[in-house]
């Protein structure tokens, strides 16, 4: 019966306990990566969409709001500016106030009327202030465009403070890696002595050990990647509700294998492309982190 001759250049299952340790770091650098995810599409749908909206409220104090708003709609159409305007009904409006009123907002018959307004893209913004001190000087603005800044600033600090997580989640990946390499070099030192006096190039020798420890960085980046995905999928799952009305009654666990599977397929493209390549930079770091120590070690021997 044939024997397979162990390889002398690694610690056989004595360096395992390095993958529970790239694990963790992985995970930790998954999660990193669903919130910068987060914060890049937050970000985006405020750039494209909700910055550009505008809610006037007219008074309804003496009674001619319909006829000022109604003014109002035909000059903000004819501005460049603007993309849309619309009137909320007034079933809209009692709706909104609902919370607030309960039911006396249905015997309010003097109701605000409330106009919703789109901006136009790459135009100048117009001037609204001017307009509703000439038209409907009692009018109550609230333009998104004030926060816009701010917001946007906050998504892009969120987004940095993301990958900040990921950058410190590789340098820990890079410190075990050393570490457990030189934990091999130590306790293979005459073995790798007489390697290197046989005229075994350094190459050789770094390429052997380098391998293993990228097969140790791909088993843990794997298992870090599904713990911290699996997280995602079920956060991603919990705000569903809150993106989604229809989906109000869904469950907080899945019930099921399909719905356990579908945790994976309901993730934002992006995140899941973000996922599928953690792996294999984790065992790229770890085979060029392993080739560096171990060119570094050789060349300090006689």
């Amino acid at each position: 019966m044939r024997r397979t001759l162990p390889d002398g250049l690694h610690l056989g299952r004595r360096d395992h306990g390095l993958i529970p340790v790239i694990a963790a770091v992985t995970a930790i650098a998954t999660l990193a990566l669903g919130g910068w995810n987060a914060a890049r599409s937050l970000s985006q749908e405020w750039a494209h969409g909700a910055a550009q909206q505008v809610t006037i409220e007219i008074p309804n104090i003496s009674g001619d709001a319909q006829a000022v708003s109604t003014k109002l709609v035909a000059v903000l159409k004819s501005d460049p500016g603007i993309e849309a305007v619309e009137i909320l009904p007034d079933a809209k409006v009692q709706e909104i106030l609902r919370p607030w009123l309960g039911a006396m907002q249905a015997n309010l018959a003097d109701l605000p009327v409330i106009l919703s307004l789109t901006r136009r893209s790459n135009t100048p913004l117009t001037d609204l202030p001017v307009i509703l001190d000439t038209i409907a000087p009692s009018a109550i603005i609230e333009d998104n465009v004030r926060w816009g800044e701010r917001l946007m600033l906050l998504g892009q600090s969120l987004q940095a403070c993301a990958w900040l997580a990921v950058i410190l989640a590789g340098f820990a990946t890079a410190g075990v890696t050393t570490l457990s390499v030189r934990m091999t070099l130590i306790a293979r030192r005459r073995t790798v002595e007489i390697l290197h006096s046989l005229g075994a190039r350094d190459g050789l020798i770094a390429r052997r050990i380098a391998w293993r420890s990228a097969v140790l960085g791909v088993s843990g980046g794997l298992l870090g990647t599904l713990l911290g995905g699996a997280t995602l999928a079920i956060l991603h799952r919990l705000i569903q509700p809150f993106l989604d009305q229809s989906r109000a009654g869904l469950s907080i666990w899945p019930q099921g294998y399909e719905e356990w599977m579908s945790l994976w397929s309901g993730l934002p493209s992006s995140l899941f492309h973000s996922l599928a390549s953690v792996p294999l930079l984790v065992a790229a770091l770890s085979f060029i982190v392993a080739q560096v120590t171990v060119r570094l070690w050789l060349r300090r021997l006689p």
